[in-house]
């Protein structure tokens, strides 16, 4: 699964691109989100991998067969999250409305002294909490990831002269995982997106939309190691210039309504891989369910 989205090549010229992002910031964004429509009308022409995918998903997640205006919204919203990180990475976050559900989980986690460990997806947009997060709060943010993901982000970033808003650790480096050991220990905050194989990993086959699918198991072995509080977030597009932050305590989250628990679990514990790798899948279908036109995993998600 990670070879294939690895070995799609990126679509849009350069040129492309730096005429978006003037648009963008000088022309507006209701200017921008009309020229996305002839734009996205092009990619479900010409992108064959990206429509079948997307019908794929939109038929588990909708249960009913998925129309060409189905995948024309889906490939729309992903268009409407990518515009809208140059309004969030050049400092005009407060053009979008930003509405957080369950912030205390997050506070709760903080207030440790162990630091954050946030565990994101493909589902929304993960840039929105990076980027709200240290501007609006002053937060030491570092986002884990495979450099190939980024590199539409230093594409914006080489357009406008400006720095990301949190660090980036790549992976598959010698002493990435010291680094993410070295930033919870002082307290910070550590974002990955734990719904893709980045390589030869250890993985575990897990039901997710009613088929098997194959996970990671690294970023909850992350979590058992270092001990750090783990959280879910999603940061999902919910139309117009509106967007939702939710997050989700793993640890209650994993506790099962048999264990006869009755008060809230603290992040204490250690978390166990296996089950918190259940509770993570189990709440991505949940909230894919939801919103399954923020998922953003264009390829065969299915195929092992």
């Amino acid at each position: 699964m990670s070879e294939q989205w690895r070995k799609q090549q990126e679509r849009g010229s350069p040129v492309l691109v730096r005429l978006i992002i003037w648009l963008a910031l000088h022309g507006g964004r209701g200017l921008c989100r009309v020229l996305l429509v002839p734009i996205v009308t092009y990619f479900l022409a010409t992108a064959p991998l990206a429509r079948r995918s997307s019908q794929a998903f939109m038929r588990r997640a909708l249960d009913r067969p998925p129309t060409l205006r189905d995948t024309f919204k889906h490939l729309l919203v992903f268009a409407t999250t990518l515009l809208d990180r140059v309004y969030l990475l050049n400092g005009r976050h407060r053009e979008l409305a930003v509405e957080v559900e369950n912030e205390q989980v997050f506070w709760s986690a903080l207030a440790t002294g162990r630091g954050c460990l946030l565990l994101g997806s493909h589902l929304g947009s993960f840039d929105m909490l990076g980027v709200v997060g240290s501007i609006e709060k002053n937060l030491k943010v570092n986002v884990v990831m495979h450099l190939d993901d980024s590199a539409q982000l230093r594409k914006l970033l080489s357009c406008t002269g400006n720095r990301a808003p949190y660090n980036v650790i790549p992976l598959g480096r010698p002493g990435s995982m010291l680094r993410v050991k070295e930033c919870l220990q002082r307290g910070e905050i550590v974002g990955i997106l734990a719904d893709r194989i980045y390589g030869d990993e250890p993985t575990k086959m897990l039901p997710f939309m009613g088929s098997p699918a194959r996970f990671s198991q690294s970023p909850l072995r992350l979590a058992r190691i270092t001990g750090a509080p783990t959280v879910l977030v999603y940061g999902l597009f919910r139309g117009g210039n509106r967007y939702q932050i939710i997050f989700e305590d793993l640890v209650e989250a994993n506790a099962s309504p048999e264990s006869g628990d009755a008060e809230p679990s603290d992040q204490a514990a250690p978390v166990d891989v296996v089950s918190g790798m259940h509770a993570y899948v189990q709440s991505l279908e949940q909230q894919a369910r939801k919103a399954p036109y923020n998922w953003f995993n264009f390829y065969d998600y299915w195929r092992t």
